[in-house]
Order: C-alpha cells, then structure tokens, then sequence
C-alpha cells in the first residue's frame, strides 16, 4: 500500500535563542511552514539581532503569520508596543513573498533592505490572489529602484485589480524609504487599502510617486493617519509628491472615518502635483478629504491632471462634501469647514521663489475631455502661485460646484483657462477676498460655450464674484453673455448690461474673520431660479425659498451657501425666547 503523508496542520513556531524556541533563524521556520495548508503562526522573539534578513516565502500552501514583538520564545503574548526589528542589512530587500496566498505582518519594523529592483523592505509578486497584511508593524528606511518601502507587483494581466492587496491596519506606517519610482508603495495591478491610523510619510522618489505610485492600482484609504494627515511629507522629482495614479485601471476612494479628524494629503512635494498626480485615465474621489500645504515647483501645487493622448483617458479628481456615492464607512464631518478643503498649497519654486501657475489644480488634456478637476462644496482658500487653476491643452475641465474661493494669493489671473475648447465651470460658487495682479481679471477664457452644455468654454452661473478693483473677465477673453447668468459682483466690464447681472455688494456675514455666509438683507438672497443640482459649501440644502425676501427670478441663492441654514436664529431662539 502506497502512504501518502497529508499535508501539516496549523502549527506554531517560536524563532529565537533560548528555552522554548523551535527555530533560530526566521528562514528556518518559514520553510518548515511552507507546506501547511492552515494558518500557521511564526512568533519573532527579541532574543537576538535579526540583520542580514533576505527571508524568501515561496509558494506557500496556507496563511503565513510572522508576529513579532514577543519578549522571549515562552511569552504567549506581545509586550505592548513592542516591535522587533528586521534588517536588511542595507544590501539585501527584506522580505519577499512569491505566489503566496496571504502573509500577515504583526509589530514588526521591516527596515534596511536595499535593491536594485523593486521592493527594498517587502516585494509581492505572482498572479494569484496574494494578500499582505500589515498591522502596527513598520517599513521604513528602505530604498529600492521602484517600491522603496513595498512593491506589490501582479504579473497576471488578465486578472483583476482584487487578485493582489496590501491592507495596512492599527499603527502601521510606511515611512522614511526612497526609490526611483514609488518611494513608499509601487502597486501595479493590485489594490492598496488603509485603514485605522495608518499612514504614508517621509518617502522619496526621484521621479513620480514620493509615497505612493499607483500604475493601475485601485486604492482605498480610510485612515485618520497623523491627525488627519495619510499621506504625510513625501517629496517626488517627477510628478506626485504625495500619490500617483496612472492608468485607466487606477480609481481611487479617499475619505474620512471621524468626523472630528479630516482625512488629508498633506505636505508633499513635486515638480508638478505636489499633494497627487492623477493621470492617463485614472480617477481620485475624495469625500471629506483635504489637500493641504504641497507644493510643487513648476506648477500643480495642491493637484495635476494629466489626460493622455487619444481615445478612452479620462483622468478626473473629483472633491465632495456629500456622501452620495461613496464608501459606506466615509462620514461627514462635524464641522463642515475644516473638511473637504484645498488650501495653502503652493506653486513656488523654493530655490529662486519663482511663482507657477496652478497654485490649487493644473488641468492638463492634449485630447477631447480628457482631463476633469471637480471641486463640489469645497473651500479654497490660501494657495498661492501665479494662478489658482491652470489649463494646459486645450480639452480639459475644471468644475467648481457651491465652491468657497477665497482668500488665495496669485501674481496673474485667478483662473486661468486659455484655449478654444477648455471647460472653466462656476456654479453656485462665491469667490471673494483674493489677492489677484493689479488690473487682472478674476478669469481667463476663449469663450465658445454653449449656454445648454457646460463641457466646453466658460461658464459661470448663480455665483457671487466680489473682487473689488478685478473684472470677473480678463480683457483678452471672449464671454458668450448667455454662459453668465444670475451673478453678483463688483465688475462685469465685457459683458451687455442685463438684469440677471447685478453690481452690488452682496453682504458677507463677516469677510474680515472669512465668514461668507449670507447677511439678513443681501440681494444674493432668491435670486435664482432653482437648480437642486448645484451643491451647497456646508452641505446643506441647496434651495429654500426664504419668506422674508421676493425672489428676483427664482427661489436659489447666489453663492456658496443658502441662507436658509440659519434661519432658526432669526427668529430670537438665540435669546431663549420663545
């Protein structure tokens, strides 16, 4: 009779010197594992040094957990908040996993690894479904020449982007590593997913991607990270200091999970897209999530998008305050004004101090529609570069939907739109309080629009534009008078007088604390006609027909906000009369 040996059940392993320990070396236990079908468990004492690591995981047949931070081989538990330290050595890449199903990472500090190829502290290659999980554990100090910190690499094409995942959990961070491409993360045909307090920070790449590069890559990041920041202090000599997203394959879902610690992107750096680069068909949706303080040399501050040439690219960043669409754990916040916010980015050269253009957002499309910057509800505010927003090309859109523009600080044109088919859409919006050119206008468009399709040309509806001493169109432009509808503000020099376009000053709430809310008695009150469309800067109700004004021609309010929202206090609650 033939015996055929069944393969080893779950087991637990104990690296280290010393009573208790089944294995010295952490290669050792891993190969003993391999073959098991089951969750086996590799605890990491701290009864030795563990340098010179080049552990291989090779076609493992079960879930592989390598936990670390156990004081000896007999604890049964972790000390709290212990990590052990894995070390490459500073010639060797760390880990790496091969045709594995699932390996966990618990309280480790993978740092030291080097490579010329990819993957310096952890490499995840093969075309099954592998996942990486990470918990409280470190990978910092790494460098590689793509995927510094980790590289999650699919080599099945025709598999999806779930065939292939990293998911970061707990305290876990990816810091401080460097690459050519990717500093912190390369994912290519996966999928990167954070959550709890993990975060991206420190990385470097001397091209695209300081913490992240995306290439074809879904990402999923719900992660309160550094009080908010995720992708925290990455620098890039290309394109995206702080993430990069490329390919018609990479759609990303960014979003906050506490309505007290607004999820950001924050402190990055580039040559152009200091806080992400979104390109070549790739989209970004943020929810409640914030771009603040990047910078980028040659333009793009807070943002680039970057279409690509021909059919079938639409690459798009899309901002929002409201939840309809997104993930289910994404929440709004309890102030609406600290969220959903694209402020004191930078387009300046440190070196020289040389002014870009795209303070806020570069839009960038050689072809039809091809790039799209969406902004709904979201406060602007205190960027700085020779202008806000830039289009390059002639074929891409930036959309501002119940949009706060306020208080910004550019050298030329506020929102700078030249070429024949570029789309710059103001709907609902307020612009006030910025610092623009002396004599320039608050846009710069080519004109051409169709007043029935806001796609192409510009396009400004039921707004407040209030800048004294700058006309709402740059002298060089020309307007379509029918895409410039239901406005107040101080100049329309270039457009035929009509009703619908009023020059009065439209009574902010208080514009010297930036409170620009509505005051009891402003003409921006039902002003409009009604568009549930448009959005509000608060998210709050878009249209409410308020008894104390006539409405002009309709029920809306012009600019950001709706007076609506306030009037409980109107009617002496405040004094605790009844």
């Amino acid at each position: 009779m033939l015996l055929v040996t069944p393969p080893a059940g779950a087991a637990l392993y104990r690296i280290g010197t010393g009573a208790g320990c089944t294995h010295a070396t952490i290669q050792a236990a891993v190969n003993a594992a391999a073959a098991s079908v089951e969750a086996d468990e590799l605890r990491i004492s701290q009864t030795q040094n563990y340098t010179q690591q080049n552990i291989l995981i090779d076609q493992a047949m079960g879930v592989m957990e390598l936990a670390g931070g156990f004081a000896t081989c007999q604890s049964n538990a972790p000390t709290t908040g212990a990590r052990t330290q894995l070390n490459g050595g500073g010639s060797l890449p760390v880990i790496r996993i091969n045709n594995t199903a699932t390996v966990r990472l618990y309280d480790l500090d993978i740092q030291g690894g080097s490579t010329t190829s990819s993957g310096g502290g952890v490499y995840v290659t093969g075309s099954n479904n592998a996942v990486l999980v990470l918990s409280d554990t470190l990978v910092r100090s790494n460098r590689a020449f793509s995927g510094g910190g980790i590289a999650l690499l699919n080599t099945d094409p025709d598999s999806g982007n779930g065939a292939m995942q990293l998911l970061m959990f707990g305290r876990s961070a990816v810091l401080s590593n460097s690459a050519e491409v990717g500093g912190g993360i390369h994912c290519s045909g996966g999928r990167v997913m954070m959550f709890d307090q993990s975060h991206v920070s420190y990385n470097s790449a001397l091209e695209h991607g300081g913490g992240i590069f995306a290439d074809n890559c879904s990402l999923v990041i719900g992660s309160t990270g550094v009080n908010g920041a995720v992708v925290l202090s990455n620098n890039a000599g290309g394109h995206g200091g702080g993430l990069y997203l490329g390919g018609t394959g990479s759609i990303g879902d960014m979003y906050t999970v506490d309505p007290l610690v607004p999820a950001g992107i924050v402190g990055n750096s580039a040559l152009r897209g200091g806080g992400v680069a979104v390109a070549n068909g790739a989209q970004l949706y943020m929810y409640n999530a914030n771009i603040e303080l990047n910078n980028a040399s040659a333009g793009g501050g807070g943002a680039l998008l970057a279409g690509a040439a021909g059919a079938g690219s639409n690459s798009v960043l899309y901002m929002t305050n409201m939840m309809e669409g997104g993930p289910a754990a994404a929440v709004t916040c309890a102030d609406p004004e600290a969220c959903n916010l694209v402020r004191g980015n930078r387009a300046i050269d440190d070196g020289d101090g040389e002014r870009a253009p795209g303070a806020a957002v570069i839009v960038d499309a050689p072809s039809a529609y091809s790039a799209h910057a969406i902004f709904r509800g979201t406060r602007i505010e205190s960027n700085l570069g020779t202008s806000l927003s830039r289009h390059i090309g002639n074929f891409g859109q930036v959309s501002f939907n119940g949009a706060l523009i306020v208080r910004n600080d550019v050298s030329g044109v506020l929102l700078d739109a030249p070429g024949t088919a570029n789309s710059l859409v103001l709907v609902a919006s307020t612009v006030a309080s910025n610092l623009m050119g002396t004599g320039r206008g608050v846009l710069k468009g080519a004109g051409g629009c169709d007043p029935n399709d806001d796609v192409r040309g510009s396009y400004v509806w039921r707004s407040i534009v209030w800048q004294p001493s700058h006309p709402l169109i740059e002298a060089a432009s020309t307007p379509v008078p029918g895409c410039f509808r239901y406005l107040i503000g101080n100049d329309f020099a270039g457009l035929p007088a009509a009703a619908d376009r009023v020059v009065i000053n439209p009574l902010f709430r208080d514009i010297n604390s930036a409170d620009f809310r509505l005051s009891l008695g402003s003409s921006a009150i039902d002003f409009a006609p009604a568009e549930t469309a448009n959005v509000t800067r608060d998210g709050g109700p878009r249209v409410f027909d308020f008894d104390v004004e006539a409405n002009l021609f309709g029920e809306q309010d012009l600019g950001a906000y709706e007076y609506a929202l306030d009037r409980i206090f109107s009617d002496g609650f405040e004094d605790g009369n009844q």
